[in-house]
């Protein structure tokens, strides 16, 4: 209607026709101008509409989304104003449900850990009692067989005492503000330190103890109370558990950007299935929960946490030839 009121109240084909040099010469600016708007305000209109529609298709995901138990991230490319509100929106959702299943895994290992702790105290709690009871109630013979019942109550109290100090040791390493006491020593040196402190001990079980180190002075920076307590650790699950060892190997090696040291047995093999457990809290590689061994089940795990509070890693390995735990520290942090 605007370009034919703009050539003229006739026929439009016809003024067309008589008008056309008329119109290409005078008219010409008004068409391409008309024709111009018409183009933008169509693309404008035509935008908008799908603005609002992927808008409302928007609104509308959100809304389910929003009544869901475990809200999922939004499949769905739009324009690039939304499509920022989009990848917003699934990175909350995200890190939402991951922070939901930490939250439900740390309560299930809570759960755990209190029946693991109770089981390990109740124990020995029970043979304390029981022998103080027969005390109590004067059922013994003579002064010897007092003896020997305190002696056992002492014996359980003392394990019980382990556990409540391994607990405590791992509930500290674990905190978010355990700090380390960093100072220059060499690695090599702290290993043949361990290796005197132990002689006795391997002696008495018919083991030896092989210390090496490449090079032979290994200068780096670590808290050493914490690092003797890893080590202490392994030596000590290596005397528990490498039952019919008769070697322990401690190794130390520079690398370029790391120390690599390593505490072997030739002990048993451990299998497969359980290689991946040997970290967790109160995991025990033999079938049962007894108390042959003497361990807490947290060794592993308290040595696991000081080596990453140190920056580093650690890892087991096992065959039939050797069991292997092998810990990688940078060599400044």
């Amino acid at each position: 209607m605007i370009l034919i009121g703009a050539i003229g109240k006739n026929s439009f084909v016809e003024n067309v026709k008589t008008n056309l040099s008329n119109l290409i010469s005078d008219k010409l600016w008004i068409l391409v101008l008309t024709l111009l708007v018409q183009l933008i305000l169509a693309v404008m209109m035509a935008l908008t509409m799908y603005h609002r529609l992927e808008l409302h298709q928007v609104q509308q995901i959100l809304q389910h989304s929003a009544t869901a138990n475990l809200p999922k991230p939004i499949e769905v490319k739009v324009n690039q104003n939304l499509q920022g509100i989009i990848d917003n929106y699934n990175l909350l959702i995200s890190n939402m449900n991951r922070r939901s299943k930490e939250q439900e895994q740390s309560e299930k290992s809570k759960d755990e850990l209190i029946s693991n702790v109770s089981h390990d105290i109740r124990t020995p709690l029970t043979s304390v009692i029981g022998y103080l009871g027969l005390i109590e109630s004067k059922n013994y013979n003579d002064l010897g067989q007092i003896l020997k019942y305190t002696h056992i109550a002492y014996k359980k109290s003392l394990e019980m005492q382990n556990l409540v100090n391994s607990l405590f040791e791992f509930a500290n390493v674990q905190h978010a503000t355990s700090r380390l006491n960093m100072t220059q020593f060499d690695m090599a040196q702290m290993l043949d330190q361990l290796s005197a402190d132990f002689e006795l001990e391997a002696n008495k079980r018919g083991m030896e103890i092989i210390v090496n180190s490449h090079p032979d002075k290994i200068m780096m920076k670590g808290d050493t109370e914490k690092l003797g307590r890893v080590f202490n650790n392994l030596i000590m699950n290596a005397f528990k558990y490498g039952k019919g060892a008769t070697h322990i190997w401690l190794t130390a090696e520079q690398k370029k950007n790391e120390v690599v040291v390593t505490v072997a047995n030739n002990g048993p093999l451990i299998p497969e299935e359980s290689l991946k457990h040997v970290f967790d809290r109160f995991y025990r590689v033999e079938d049962s929960r007894s108390k042959k061994t003497g361990g807490t089940g947290l060794g592993l795990a308290i040595a696991q946490s000081m080596v990453k509070l140190h920056g580093g890693t650690i890892a087991v390995t096992s065959n039939k030839e050797k069991t292997s735990f092998i810990s990688h520290f940078p060599i400044t942090q």
